[in-house]
């Protein structure tokens, strides 16, 4: 594609919001930028700001608008402990002139979501002036939780002590109330909690385990006892399990003693939905059992919701998962590797096969809890419809689906699409699949370099490599000094790592060979006329290593 089309294609895709994945982005820039950096990056999507610099986006406007424009974008498209995150937060204190820990409101605002990768220290030091931008973090590191209960208990912020919070103040900490504890919710009036369940809970992206934590913290502070029957003024109407708010009405106990006697038939699927506790959650497990002995109706099973978390494998053994489209639904749960495995088993037991619909469920989250045996279930042909990403598995599930993905595509190997559908699967890939790509102009991602199998990576030529990457050459350089391209790199020699043109060193110089330690082996139980013979010959195969160097 021209850069020019290229450039007309990011800018329709800002005015559509189009969202890309880190891999669409890189390649998007290289072809926007093929002719030089343009000058209106203001007018391309934010996230494509993520794989430029600041000096890059210099025509455009200042250091400060570009970091103002970054701390919008997407900033979990790029890993977060990679280099390239890490440098973008060390550019921004350095362009915002923030030399020691401390940032103020105006830079706080500038920072956006760079500021989830502030360390302890920063967020000590900068008080309250930095809680509105740490509530739009996904997640946070240990010590920046510790740090931010910390400055929340203090009450040196905006916001004031816990006790005297509002529901508004709760909303606009709801980003953060993963991370509050008991020491810090105990001292929230409870009226506070209520109100906010009530008025703002149900448009909070808070999972509902995490609005549980809030409803345990409004129980009945009633001490723990032996519940002979269910109290009048708590008899479960048809009033109360219609009001989402049922769980902070009922301890254990008395749920369990209300339950008795009231058919839940028709209610199990809407009060499911309800934030009750692990404890309350249990009752009603006990009380599911109890109306569905032989299993839960299939009607259920995609809506037990929180209750997922307390299904066994016995329970799982009942079920009648009867398609794929079942299947997906149940993977959808928030299910434990374990239990989805259990899942997966049972569909499988009941005859159904691992189709396109059962394999891209699958992939979302459980592709890598798959044995031998279901793997080998997979027909390749299957393949051609999912779109699976076999990246965080082990070994043996990539090289098992890899031989199915070269099987399922194996029509097309002529084809430039062929790369774009194997490539996924090239982790499982052997060394000589991988030297006949080289010849094939597929301009391999560095990333998909370095994540091939280890000897399949140690048996390829530096000119192998430098074919392999095309234009993505360049980035070699940002794994010079990591593994395992710095061991990949002293198997060469220097004269053919030098010819890539990206600094690799550490190659074998003419004249020289890399002598590999031997790694000390426990006595052998070979006779000794054996290892005898061994060391006899051991200086005439040294010489011939060392002529062979001198005349290669």
């Amino acid at each position: 594609m021209e850069p020019e089309k290229a450039q007309e294609l990011a800018k329709v895709m800002k005015r559509k919001n189009v969202k890309l994945g880190a891999d669409q982005l890189s390649c998007l820039v290289k072809m926007v930028t093929l002719r030089g950096i343009p000058k209106d990056l203001d007018s391309y999507p934010k996230d494509l700001l993520l794989f430029l610099s600041p000096s890059d986006y210099a025509a455009t406007g200042s250091c400060k608008q570009y970091f103002a424009n970054v701390g919008k974008a997407n900033l979990d498209l790029l890993q977060r402990e990679s280099s390239e995150r890490q440098q973008l937060l060390l550019e921004a204190l350095t362009c915002l002139k923030i030399p020691g820990t401390q940032v103020n409101k105006e830079n706080a605002k500038i920072l956006g979501r760079l500021v989830c990768d502030l360390g302890e220290e920063y967020i000590r030091s900068s008080a309250g002036t930095l809680l509105k931008e740490l509530s739009q973090c996904e997640s946070f590191l240990p010590d920046q939780e510790e740090a931010i209960r910390s400055v929340i208990s203090s009450g040196n912020t905006t916001f004031g002590t816990p006790q005297v919070w509002s529901a508004s103040t709760l909303n606009e900490l709801t980003g953060l109330i993963p991370v509050l504890d008991h020491s810090i919710w105990q001292k929230v009036p409870k009226n506070v909690l209520t109100l906010w369940l009530k008025n703002f809970a149900r448009d909070s992206r808070l999972s509902r385990a995490q609005l549980a934590t809030i409803v345990e913290e409004l129980l009945p502070s009633r001490q723990k006892r032996d519940v002979a029957g269910c109290p009048d003024d708590l008899r479960i109407t048809e009033e109360v399990l219609n009001d989402d708010l049922m769980p902070i009405y009922y301890t254990p106990e008395e749920l369990r003693a209300c339950l008795k006697n009231v058919s839940l038939k028709n209610d199990f699927p809407h009060i499911l939905t309800y934030p009750f506790s692990n404890e309350q959650l249990a009752v009603l497990k006990e009380k599911l059992d109890e109306t569905y002995p032989d299993g839960y109706p299939d009607s259920l099973l995609p809506r037990l919701g929180l209750l997922a978390s307390l299904i066994t494998a016995e329970d799982i053994s009942k079920w009648k998962i009867t398609s794929a489209d079942m299947l997906a639904a149940l993977l959808e749960l928030d299910l434990q590797d374990e239990q989805a495995a259990s899942v997966i088993s049972r569909y499988v037991a009941l005859g159904n096969p691992l189709n396109a619909t059962a394999l891209d469920a699958i992939n979302k989250k459980y592709l890598c809890v798959l044995n031998e045996t279901l793997l080998n279930m997979i027909d390749p042909n299957s393949l051609k419809l999912a779109s699976l990403d076999p990246s965080a598995c082990s070994q043996l599930t990539k090289n098992i689906l890899y031989v199915k993905a070269k099987r399922a595509f194996s029509d097309q190997h002529y084809l430039r699409s062929y790369y774009t559908l194997i490539e996924p699967y090239l982790g499982g890939a052997p060394g000589v699949d991988i030297k006949s790509l080289s010849k094939d102009n597929v301009n391999m991602n560095v990333d998909t370099l370095v994540n091939l199998r280890r000897d399949a990576l140690m048996s390829l030529t530096p000119t192998e490599v430098k074919d392999l990457l095309g234009i993505n050459l360049p980035g070699l350089s940002n794994w010079r000094n990591r593994s395992p391209i710095q061991e990949w790199a002293q198997r060469q020699k220097q004269t053919e790592l030098d010819k890539l043109g990206v600094g690799l060193t550490g190659g074998t110089q003419e004249g020289y060979m890399n002598v590999v330690p031997p790694k000390f082996q426990p006595p052998s139980s070979a006779p000794l006329g054996t290892v005898a013979m061994m060391l006899h010959l051991l200086p005439a195969l040294l010489l011939s290593f060392l002529m062979m160097s001198i005349w290669s």
